[in-house]
C-alpha cells in the first residue's frame, strides 16, 4: 500500500516534479488512515533513506484547531510500560456539539464590539463593563460576596441584580437542550442594547462569550419559488442564509406551510425574517431572488471580514411573471422604428418606450429651429 514508486514510478534523475495520482487505496480516514503516518524519498545505493516528511491535516487555524491527548502508563507499580497519544481536530460552527455546564449569565451595562472574538479570557468581552444594578442592590458590602449569594436566590429574586440572571434563574448549559425562563425583573425597556454575558463553566466568572441585545423584530412573508429538479426548502434557506450572511435563527422557514401547485412547478411556504435587521433581510433576500447581487452579507459582525469566495448571487427566482430572458430577447429583436412606433411584427411588446423615445425625436427639430 505504501509503496508509491512501485506504483507510480521513482524519481531517478528528476529536479523537479509534478503529477497528479488517483489513488483509491491511500485512505485519509478509517482504520488503514495514512493520516499521522510519513512519506521517505530513499537514495539510489542501498535504498537508504534520504528526506522523510509527516502527513497531516491540511487546514487553517480559523478553520479548525488540533486537540491532542496522551495516556501515559509510567506508573512503576503497573503492569505496562509506554504511552498512547491520540490526536483529533476540533472544527467551530454549528457542527461543534461540546457540552459544558453550569454556566452563569448576566446582563453588563455596555454593548460589545471586537472584543468578543478575543482569544484570551483577560481582554474577552471588556468593553461591556459591569453588571446591571439600576437598583443598588447589595453596595452596603459589595466585597461579601457569600452575603450577596444568601439573600439573592430564585425564592427572592428582587434581592438580586437587575443583570444576575443566574442568581435569579440558575445557570445553563451550553450545547445541550434549549432552556425558557419567566424573569420578573427583567424590563426590556432598561437592558436593550446592552450585552448578555456567559461565563465560564462549572460557575465560573470569566467571560465565555458575549453579544448585544437588540431588537428583535419578526416579518412574516409568503415566498413562491419555482421548483428546479432536486429542490428542497431546507437546502434553499441554507443557501440564501449564506448569502445573507445570517443564522438560522434569523432567517427561517415555517415547513408547515409548504405548498405545491398543481402543475408541479412552483413552491409556497412562509420565510420569518426576524432580528434587529429583519427589514433589510428581507429587502436583500427579495433582491437575490430577482436575480440581483449582494456584494456584502446583510448581516455584519464587527471584526470581522466577509469571507472573499462566498456567493454573492443565487440560482432561485421566483415563481410567475416574464422571465429575464425572454425580456431581455424581445428587447434585443426590436429596431428603433419599432420602439417609436411601439410595436413590431409579433405586437407591442415596446408599446411602453414609444414616449420616452417620442419625446427627444421632437424636440430635435425644434432645437434647430431656435438656432
Amino acid at each position: 500500500m505504501g509503496d508509491l514508486s512501485g506504483k507510480y514510478g521513482g524519481l531517478h534523475g528528476q529536479t523537479w516534479l509534478h503529477e497528479f495520482y488517483n489513488d483509491t487505496n491511500l485512505q485519509l480516514f478509517g482504520p488503514t488512515s495514512i493520516m499521522g503516518r510519513s512519506v521517505v524519498i530513499h537514495k539510489i545505493q542501498q535504498n537508504a533513506r534520504w528526506f522523510c516528511g509527516s502527513i497531516g491535516w491540511g487546514y487553517s487555524p480559523a478553520e479548525a484547531r488540533q486537540v491532542s491527548a496522551i495516556a501515559s502508563f509510567h506508573n512503576p507499580q503497573g503492569y505496562a510500560e509506554g504511552y498512547v497519544r491520540m490526536v483529533n481536530l476540533k472544527h467551530p460552527g454549528r457542527n461543534n456539539r461540546n457540552v459544558t455546564r453550569r454556566h452563569n449569565w448576566s446582563v453588563y451595562v455596555n454593548p460589545v464590539g471586537v472584543d468578543a472574538g478575543v482569544k484570551f479570557f483577560q481582554s474577552r468581552c471588556v468593553a461591556a463593563g459591569y453588571r446591571w444594578n439600576p437598583y443598588l442592590i447589595h453596595l452596603a458590602f459589595p466585597n461579601d460576596r457569600d452575603y450577596y449569594e444568601r439573600e439573592c436566590g430564585p425564592e427572592v429574586p428582587l434581592r438580586c441584580d437587575v443583570g444576575d440572571l443566574s442568581g435569579r434563574l440558575g445557570t445553563i448549559d451550553v450545547g445541550d437542550k434549549r432552556f425558557v425562563f419567566v424573569d420578573r425583573n427583567l424590563p426590556l425597556c432598561t437592558i436593550m442594547n446592552r450585552a448578555m454575558i456567559i461565563h465560564t463553566e462549572n460557575a465560573g466568572v470569566e467571560r465565555f462569550a458575549c453579544a448585544n441585545i437588540e431588537p428583535d423584530d419578526d416579518i412574516i412573508k409568503w415566498v413562491i419559488i419555482r421548483k428546479a429538479p432536486k429542490f428542497s426548502v431546507p437546502t434553499f434557506m441554507m443557501d440564501m442564509r449564506e448569502v445573507l450572511g445570517a443564522p438560522k435563527w434569523f432567517l427561517a422557514a415555517d415547513l408547515q406551510t409548504v405548498t405545491f401547485s398543481s402543475d408541479q412547478q412552483c413552491v409556497t411556504f412562509v420565510v420569518h425574517f426576524m432580528g434587529p435587521s429583519a427589514g433589510r433581510l428581507e429587502l436583500d433576500f427579495s433582491r437575490v431572488l430577482a436575480g440581483g447581487i449582494l456584494d456584502h452579507p446583510t448581516i455584519t459582525i464587527r471584526g470581522v471580514y466577509p469571507d472573499p469566495d462566498r456567493p454573492k448571487k443565487l440560482p432561485y427566482r421566483t415563481c410567475g411573471g416574464l422571465e429575464e430572458e425572454t425580456l431581455l430577447e424581445e428587447y434585443k429583436t426590436n429596431t428603433l422604428w419599432d420602439l417609436i412606433k411601439g410595436g413590431d411584427g409579433d405586437g407591442d411588446a415596446a408599446a411602453g418606450l414609444a414616449p420616452a423615445l417620442l419625446l427627444p425625436a421632437l424636440l430635435l427639430p425644434l432645437l434647430h429651429l431656435l438656432r
